[in-house]
């Protein structure tokens, strides 16, 4: 009875992180800033423990075999993906996002909840569930390496390249306008030292915009010139007053000569989702936004994908080329301002050049450099026994331990916060998901790709695992074909909602993307209690004879 009530724990934390989003004690920013806490240290820490701790050189070969089965998962979900676009007749404007759909699961925390869930029940032992983690960031490393070091989360900048376009076009035909104009004329010798000093972009506000981008965007740059902030009040600032009041229901309340005063760019950054968190204190000659206590956030609305976008979302500074666009696995998607103007590679050496160095700036997070050092002392037995009981003898340390011990049990000690962060950000992000228009006869679309991710996948997982273990691949390590079975039954990972948001323009109403995205996690997640179940009890019984 214990086994089976362990993977009640697992949902259990998911559904406290829902509860939690919808009551607006995990705001989108709190989400925003534990996910890069994860990222940034608990992650790192969680893989240099369980790699250093369990894996040896005689296990080179399973790091091979993963990186192959990775290989292999990844190419039958785009092949799924693929099938289904054309069979389903999926909107064109998704095409990337489908393919990334099919391409990356939720590859890490399910599979290591399941694995601690089964070493603390007694089916795997101690050493054993250890073991299986550190295979389990292999296969998350796998996946970092396609999506991210090669580039491959493009895919969901395809989806947009046509609004892109648009306001380039818009932008451009400004431009055109502002040259023939006798104002512009008179300052070209400012666009003569471009390359040498950083200009200040121009800023729209939209008349619906819930708050403006450039603010947070100018501050996060660095930008050494600031806005100079208007103290009178206009036109433009009344009717962008409104609309915010509008934005946040709040457009009964009305004020002769009011003035708004918001807290500095500088203070934090891409906020714009969290508005809610500002409080309206008013009296008779203004109206003014003050910092609001977080009781008072609580009492509010719950927060939605809207609020995702505006959190999330470089729209405006992708569409200026304000900066450049690239993803790293933290939630600073895209904060690397643009210093100099973008010219494009014109020769294939110039591509290749600019392509080898942004893969390289991917594979210095935190995460990659974890795994790199990690399997380099893992496979090295006299680095390996410094941290760890080895078969190469050391002198150990006063207390009779490895000398660098201490740093696996602060590593050990700082990622067992990591799989429960996660899955409760997992919870509060399914919470946000939000489907306002769906496309007609998409509904075929969303049961094609649950069905694809959840039921076909993994039979051709179990199929694909059974014939490595015929021919002999995982011997007898039943762990590894474990773990590899398991990675072939997972739905998407939720990091795709902030992919998509990214490129999302938060002031326009069509948000097709978003909404066949959060359609197809809905009904992926709504069905996972039931299919991955499943398919852990079929493997331990059957493939396994557990």
């Amino acid at each position: 009875m214990c086994r089976h009530f362990g993977y009640f724990k697992i949902y259990f934390i998911i559904a406290l992180g829902f509860f939690l989003a919808k009551k607006n004690i995990l705001t989108v920013t709190t989400c925003r800033d534990i996910s890069d806490t994860v990222v940034t240290a608990m992650l790192p820490c969680l893989i240099f423990e369980n790699i250093v701790g369990n894996l040896k050189s005689s296990d080179i070969k399973n790091i091979g075999i993963i990186f192959f089965t990775g290989t292999i998962l990844f190419t039958i979900g785009a092949m799924t993906a693929l099938v289904t676009y054309f069979v389903t007749k999926s909107p064109r404007r998704w095409l990337g996002g489908l393919l990334s759909v099919g391409l990356f699961p939720n590859i890490s925390d399910l599979p290591i909840a399941y694995l601690q869930t089964f070493e603390q029940g007694g089916i795997f032992p101690a050493a054993e569930g250890s073991k299986g983690v550190a295979y389990v960031c292999i296969f998350l490393m796998t996946q970092v390496l396609y999506q991210f070091s090669l580039g491959l989360y493009r895919l969901i900048e395809w989806d947009f390249k046509e609004e892109l376009q648009k306001r380039d076009l818009e932008n451009n035909t400004s431009d055109e306008f502002e040259k023939a104009s006798p104002v512009s004329s008179g300052n070209t010798s400012d666009h003569d030292h471009m390359g040498n000093t950083l200009t200040v972009p121009k800023i729209h506000y939209p008349e619906e915009a819930v708050a403006n981008d450039d603010e947070s965007i100018a501050s996060d740059s660095a930008m050494p010139m600031k806005r100079q902030e208007s103290t009178t009040t206009t036109n433009d600032e009344t009717a962008q007053h409104r609309a915010f009041l509008q934005a946040r229901g709040l457009d009964k309340i009305t004020s002769n000569g009011s003035s708004i005063q918001s807290p500095p760019a500088s203070a934090s950054h891409r906020r714009a989702g969290s508005m809610s968190a500002f409080s309206i204190s008013s009296d008779t000659n203004s109206l003014r936004l003050t910092p609001s206590r977080t009781a008072e956030l609580r009492k509010l609305k719950s927060q939605d994908i809207t609020d995702v976008i505006n959190e999330y979302s470089e729209f405006e500074a992708l569409k200026n080329h304000e900066m450049q666009r690239c993803i790293t696995g933290t939630s600073e998607v895209g904060i690397e301002p643009v210093t100099s103007p973008d010219i494009a590679p014109s020769t294939f050496k110039e591509k290749a050049w600019k392509y080898l160095k942004q893969m390289g700036k991917n594979l210095l997070t935190p995460g990659s450099v974890s795994l790199v050092v990690s399997i380099a002392i893992a496979m090295s037995p006299p680095l390996k026994a410094l941290f760890v009981p080895a078969r190469v003898h050391i002198p150990p340390a006063p207390d009779g331990q490895p000398p660098l011990s201490f740093i696996m049990d602060l590593a050990s000690y700082i990622g067992a916060a990591c799989v429960p962060l996660g899955l409760t950000l997992l919870g509060a992000t399914i919470s946000r998901l939000q489907v306002k228009k769906m496309p007609p006869g998409f509904w075929k679309t969303a049961a094609m790709m649950t069905a694809s991710r959840l039921i076909i996948i993994p039979i051709i997982g179990v199929g694909i695992t059974t014939g490595f273990y015929k021919a002999g691949w995982y011997g007898d390590d039943k762990l590894l074909r474990f773990v590899s079975v398991l990675e072939f039954g997972l739905p998407n990972a939720t990091a795709l909602v902030y992919f998509t948001a990214f490129y999302t323009d938060p002031t326009s109403d069509d948000h097709l993307q978003m909404d066949c995205l959060a359609i197809c996690l809905i009904w992926q997640y709504a069905i996972l209690y039931i299919t991955l179940p499943f398919l852990v009890t079929f493997t331990l019984k059957v493939s396994l004879g557990f």
